[in-house]
C-alpha cells in the first residue's frame, strides 16, 4: 500500500495548563497535558481534516515547504517611554 506523506509546520505555545499546536497552513488546533500530547492530537486532527476534505472533494492545501523557527527575544525601551500595559 503507497502512502502519502505532508509535511506542515506546528506552531506550539504554553497556555495556562495545556500545550496548544496550531498549523496554521490547514487553520486547525488542538491541545494537550504536554508538548507531545498537543503535537499527537493535533496529528490527528489533520488527519480527520484531510480526510474530510478529500471526501467532500476539497483542495488540500499544499504542503509547506522547509521547516521554519520561532523563539522569543527583548527589546530594551528608554524609561522615557511608557507603556499601556
Amino acid at each position: 500500500m503507497k502512502t502519502n506523506i505532508l509535511k506542515y509546520n506546528v506552531l506550539i505555545k504554553k497556555e495556562d495548563k495545556y500545550f496548544v499546536a496550531f498549523a496554521p497552513t490547514l487553520g486547525i488546533s488542538d491541545f494537550g497535558k504536554t508538548v507531545d500530547l498537543a503535537k499527537k492530537n493535533l496529528q490527528e486532527a489533520m488527519l480527520c481534516h484531510i480526510e474530510g476534505l478529500i471526501k467532500t472533494k476539497t483542495e488540500i492545501p499544499l504542503p509547506d515547504t522547509g521547516e521554519f523557527f520561532i523563539g522569543q527575544t527583548e527589546v530594551t525601551l528608554p524609561q522615557s517611554l511608557r507603556l499601556a500595559l
